[in-house]
């Protein structure tokens, strides 16, 4: 594989675990508590992020 493309990869899969625990402190923020409806949000966006990472590594598999 392309090592830039590899390196590209690989910064991603840092970058989405920064974006997670972003998107925490950020429900947080407000009022120091995540409710409901923004645990929702949270668990969707780690699901999705999730996924993404996983189509990243079978392509850096590759």
């Amino acid at each position: 594989m392309n090592t830039y493309i590899k390196m590209q990869l690989n910064n991603m899969m840092s970058y989405l675990s920064g974006f997670e625990q972003a998107c925490e402190m950020a429900a947080m923020k407000d009022d120091g508590v995540i409710d409901k409806k923004e645990r929702k949000q949270i668990d969707r966006i780690k699901k999705a992020s999730s996924d993404f990472r996983r189509e990243l590594e079978k392509i850096s598999r590759m």
